[in-house]
């Protein structure tokens, strides 16, 4: 499934304005803020101005009401009720304050008159005007050719014509909008109507046009947005992008704020070579539950001559610190879906779609149950019917252990229950339950572990044939199979460490012997058995499958030794190296597939890991599997990482796996001169001579405007390529014009989103399918 995630609000790190706000036009060299490369912040602005210098504004009564203060150089009476204030003159009522060369009041009707440098401060807003009238009874008020900014927000402007209607809200004509800090009107809103309130963060505007450099970009009869990084509705930015199969994509979505715990957005997307998609979503979050839904519908694909649609359901409900319940069900409507329409470029490797209603209970002690029905669409390509995973109607699997802080025997229990189900294909009840105990003997010098477990699995096969569509050589003659089986194992270790200098090192010796005693289980179908890859993590598996359909017979004995090297001072882990092989006394018949030959082999691959971090920017890592008899290496990959910032990093890899996979990668972001930034990527494979993908791309970012372009070329599954071209212009305060690169750039980037000073998302921001 696509998704997305809204970023979480922040500001640039910058120094903040003087003491004295700015509040006409700036010297043109005032420094803007830079951000880092391909910022993922949608709200990064600039600083925001600081409260004003002149008057506390916090912990003040509001205006109404409140008596008026007036002080100058001189007053003198005009005529009855009527002042004339000239000199410094000031005016003090609440939480504002207006101040002028001159000023006129009148105590009948607590208007004033002000003229000759105008200021006007209030917790909300901040203003510059040579002239306008100020009404003490209500706190309105309205100024000439006026300069305004908003205090601890981003917002400022000029009005030809500002309002003032109460404590939050004003009314601007012939007015200007910008997030871009003083001598630098980068872009402008501007429209002859604009209305600002600071209490909902809401601007709106009429006949609203939108200067980039002084270059018209948009245009709109209706605009309405934010003023600062709250949820509000109202566009949240357009994407474009280009590729020579879908043509020209463009979409502007609309999100509705509908109340504190729950939203919708809408979708629209035009698609040149396909049609009108639209989509929305609906979003929730209360006390105990979280969810989403989400769905789109293109009416008639004019490439694919078909409806196309999709649908996406997730339901979290956490009922205390034990109990949960989740829903989760994604639907398409075909195989080629997310391929030809998804706007995340690594949908396409997608082929399962999980759907599930599943109870989890967990004390974090002793206990713990979980019990689901659980289904998939499989949209693989070339996957026929017969081959699709089974449904689990239902699985219950139940843990139980005793505290782990009592001494003496270790209990164990896991147990499950399931119905396998699936068309065309042999169907079963299943039950596994595998008790063991162990008796562990450890101090600070090493540990040594017996385990004995006893493994039961029964089956009852159900389904009109009895010949699975994938073992045509298995004949079932029985609805009933079982298999009983003991397991015994061993795991022992030492630790050993030495000072060296500034750090410590390490020396951890591990044996590990497993006795499995061989069963016949050719007559068992498989439900959902597989054969991994062969791994580091596996010499001390009592199991080398997964799934409990096969429980591979065993008289074997790993070695390993690990060491590793720590800082003396803090503890931190430099380097850590793990090599380790498997000795076979006997030969493993149980193979996952009836008829193929038992593994005869003495020795197992040798496999060896290996982490080093060079310093705090330098760091490389590095796993190998050696075949002792041929004395060739299966299976190798290798990655060196400069990672010296946020957003800074250049990678580069090796990936090797006999006898068809040889791949180098290179891939980097960063930053060069000013706001200019690069990334790019690429990935060759040796053996077929072909580009697997590459993506150029470079951004010029500032904290008021942002502006990205990248082009990726990728080899499809039937050997042609694709071009796609994305470009992005963020008005920073308004919108996106374009589509943010950032799901590319972290799919293709290792490292690209690495901070150790980013926040976790919060509840509303919750992922959005796209």
């Amino acid at each position: 499934m696509a998704r997305a995630f809204r970023p979480k609000p922040q500001t640039c790190e910058i120094e903040a304005p003087g003491a004295q706000p700015v509040l006409g036009p700036a010297p043109v060299d005032q420094p803007s803020c830079m951000l880092s490369p391909f910022s993922t912040n949608l709200w990064a602005f600039c600083p925001v101005f600081p409260a004003s210098p002149v008057i506390p504004l916090t912990g003040l009564k509001p205006v109404k009401k409140e008596t008026s203060f007036i002080v100058g150089d001189q007053i003198d009476s005009v005529e009855t009720g009527v002042s004339l204030i000239t000199g410094n003159a000031q005016l003090d009522q609440g939480d504002r304050r207006v101040t002028s060369d001159r000023m006129t009041y009148d105590s009948n009707s607590g208007i004033v008159l002000v003229n000759q440098g105008v200021h006007y401060a209030s917790p909300s807003m901040m203003l510059s005007s040579p002239s306008g009238v100020y009404d003490s009874t209500d706190g309105t008020g309205t100024f000439q050719d006026t300069y305004f900014l908003m205090p601890r927000r981003n917002g400022r402007g000029h009005a030809n014509v500002f309002n003032i209607l109460d404590d939050d809200r004003s009314q601007l004509y012939n007015a200007t909008y910008t997030t871009c800090p003083p001598g630098h009107d980068d872009w402008l809103l501007t429209a002859p109507d604009l209305y600002l309130d600071t209490a909902t963060n809401t601007g709106e505007g009429h006949d609203v046009s939108i200067g980039f450099f002084g270059i018209p970009i948009f245009w709109s009869p209706y605009l309405n947005f934010p003023i600062n990084a709250d949820r509000k509705s109202g566009f949240v930015g357009s994407t474009f992008s280009f590729d020579v199969i879908n043509g020209i994509e463009f979409s502007a979505p609309y999100y509705l704020n509908l109340a504190d715990n729950y939203d919708a957005t809408l979708y629209p997307r035009v698609i040149t070579k396909r049609g009108m998609q639209n989509g929305a979503e609906f979003r929730w979050l209360d006390g105990i539950d979280q969810g989403m839904i989400y769905g789109d519908y293109l009416n008639h694909d004019q490439l694919a001559d078909r409806e196309r649609s999709q649908f996406y359901l997730s339901d979290t409900a956490r009922f205390d610190e034990f109990n949960s319940l989740s829903t989760l069900y994604e639907w398409v409507s075909d195989d080629q879906y997310f391929h030809d329409l998804g706007t995340d470029l690594t949908a396409v490797s997608t082929t399962i779609l999980p759907r599930h209603v599943r109870y989890d209970y967990d004390d974090e002690m002793d206990w713990s149950f979980m019990t689901q029905v659980e289904d998939f669409q499989t949209i693989a390509p070339g996957i026929v019917p017969e081959r699709f995973s089974y449904r689990r109607l239902p699985q219950t699997v139940v843990q139980w252990s005793n505290n782990e802080d009592i001494s003496g025997p270790q209990f164990s229990f896991y147990g499950e229950a399931v119905r396998f189900q699936r068309d065309l294909r042999v169907g079963a009840d299943r039950t596994d339950v595998k008790p063991s105990v162990s008796l562990p003997f450890s101090d600070a010098a090493g540990y040594f572990t017996p385990t004995l477990a006893w493994r039961m699995t029964d089956y009852n096969l159900s389904g009109d044939s009895f010949t699975p569509f994938r073992q045509p050589t298995i004949n079932v003659d029985d609805r009933h199979e079982s298999r009983v089986m003991p397991i015994f194992d061993i795991d022992t270790g030492l630790f050993f460490d030495r000072d060296a200098g500034d750090y410590v090192q390490t020396l951890e010796p591990r044996l590990y012997y497993l006795r499995v005693p061989y069963r016949n289980q050719n007559q068992i179908p498989l439900f959902d058995s597989v054969q991994p890859q062969f791994s580091y993590l596996q010499l001390f598996s009592d199991n080398r499958f997964y799934g409990a359909d096969r429980q591979g017979d065993a008289n074997q004995l790993s070695y390993a030794l690990t060491s590793r090297f720590l800082d003396s001072l803090t503890g931190v882990q430099l380097f850590q190296v793990d090599v380790g092989q498997t000795r076979y006394f006997a030969d493993r018949r149980v193979q996952l597939n009836p008829g193929t030959p038992a593994a005869t082999t003495t020795y197992s691959d040798v496999v060896g890991d290996m982490l080093y971090d060079f310093n705090e920017v330098w760091s490389t890592t590095y796993s190998q599997l050696w075949n002792p008899v041929t004395r060739q290496t299966d299976l190798a990959s290798v990655l060196l990482q400069y990672h010296p910032g946020y957003q800074q990093v250049i990678n580069f890899g090796y990936e090797f796996l006999r006898p068809n996979i040889k791949q180098p990668s290179v891939s980097f972001a960063w930053p060069l001169k000013g706001a200019w930034s690069v990334v790019g990527g690429w990935n060759y494979d040796v053996v077929h001579h072909d580009t697997l993908e590459q993506i150029w791309g470079f951004e010029y970012d500032t904290c008021c405007w942002n502006f990205q372009l990248a082009h990726r070329r990728y080899l499809m599954p039937n050997r042609r390529y694709d071009n796609v071209f994305f470009f992005s212009l963020q008005l920073k305060g308004l919108g996106t014009v374009g589509r943010h690169l950032e799901d590319l750039l972290q799919r293709d980037i290792l490292g690209y989103t690495d901070n150790q000073f980013s926040e976790p998302l919060q509840p509303e921001e919750q992922p959005t399918p796209q």
